[in-house]
């Protein structure tokens, strides 16, 4: 069955969310123009745009520092025998340095490990518009989409960045049983000590010992109190399981 478009630019949305690499391509700066793939670790930012730490030492960063055109691969895990049954999605954009402190410290939660290396003199954090993006939802369902059938902007993105670090710490401090529930009733996810660390319009981060789930939202959220009214809803549904 053919997603409408704004269904669709929300199943794009929750699967850039869901991963913590995909595959790079720029375009070769000292071999005109040849394509180049290269892995890289990245968070998604509130307004859907894929956020990446890059030193200026690896051959993509002088790739991009010529030609900042670039696409991101995002291939959802599969266990079919036919991995092209999986879905995945290309992006195409920009990417450019960024110097704000959201964005940094957004990737920093996704990727603590980069806390080591993200103060080198020769590391930057930059930011991937989405000018369009290429969905394959498995064999024979492609569609293009422009970008701002994927991406958030405006007040929406403002309210849930105000609301975030409000429903984390609430949820953490007096919740810390239901987070451990949405783990192990709703993603299947073994041990207790789950914490949540992000939250936005698609869904939320949880994180235990350095490993990382994706928790999503049957709906878009748009406040705090659409964030407390649908967390309430999945903890009783996590606690009928």
């Amino acid at each position: 069955m053919k997603l409408l478009r704004h269904e669709l630019g929300r199943e794009i949305r929750c699967l850039m969310r869901s991963l913590r690499l995909a595959t790079l391509s720029t375009g070769l700066a000292t071999a005109e123009g040849w394509p180049y793939g290269s892995m890289v670790t990245v968070a998604i930012d509130q307004s859907a745009y894929p956020l990446l730490l890059l030193s200026d030492l690896s051959d993509h960063t002088q790739n991009l520092a010529e030609d900042s055109r670039a696409s991101l691969l995002f291939v959802q895990p599969t266990r079919h025998r036919n991995p092209q049954r999986g879905a995945r999605v290309t992006v195409l954009g920009n990417i450019r340095k960024t110097d704000k402190s959201e964005h940094a410290a957004r990737f920093l939660t996704m990727h603590p490990e980069a806390q080591m290396y993200a103060g080198f003199g020769d590391f930057n954090f930059y930011r991937m518009s989405v000018d369009r993006a290429h969905w394959v939802g498995g064999f024979a369902q492609a569609q293009w989409l422009d970008g701002k059938q994927v991406t958030f902007k405006g007040t929406k993105v403002q309210t849930i960045s105000e609301a975030e670090a409000g429903v984390i710490d609430h949820v953490n401090l007096d919740h810390g049983d239901t987070v451990d529930l949405y783990a192990r009733k709703l993603l299947g996810r073994r041990g207790d000590g789950w914490r949540m660390v992000g939250i936005d319009g698609d869904g939320a981060d949880l994180e235990r010992d350095g490993r990382f789930a994706r928790l999503p939202f049957p709906s878009v959220i748009s406040n705090a109190s659409e964030a407390r009214d649908i967390l309430v809803s999945l903890a009783v549904e996590a606690r009928c399981k």
